[in-house]
């Protein structure tokens, strides 16, 4: 898979992370249980696992909504289950996916730098 595939990649995996994010924060306002911490650990613990749960549920249905929107060169290496898939790569969150995306941008800088300083070195070696 080449850097701008991996890049286009990580931008729909972001996005998807910051939609389903999103839907989790608006379930969370209708149901104030889940937006207080628990009073002990237990309870606290119910919670944050109530919560990774709706992540990995709002990150599925939100790819299967967005599939429409999916770039054709993605979606046509997708099947049923990529959905799934995409979904649980989108409930780890968009902090991990923007500086996921950071690194590949800064990965395809650095080859775009080499491939020039190769290009300039062998225009002036042809002189």
């Amino acid at each position: 898979m080449t850097i701008d595939k991996l890049t286009s990649l990580a931008s729909l995996i972001l996005a998807l992370s910051i939609a389903s994010e999103r839907l989790v924060e608006i379930i969370k306002g209708y149901i104030p249980l889940l937006s207080t911490p628990g009073a002990t650990k237990e309870s606290e613990g119910r919670r944050r696992a109530t919560l990774q749960l709706m992540a990995v549920a709002a990150g599925i249905i939100t790819a299967w909504l967005s599939r429409a929107y999916i770039p054709k060169e993605l979606s046509d290496a997708m099947d049923g289950r990529a959905f799934l898939g995409l979904g649980l790569l989108a409930s780890g969150g968009s902090g991990l996916w923007n500086s996921v995306l950071s690194y590949l941008l800064k990965v395809k800088d650095i080859k775009g730098a080499q491939a020039a300083g190769l290009e300039r070195a062998l225009r002036e070696g042809a002189r």
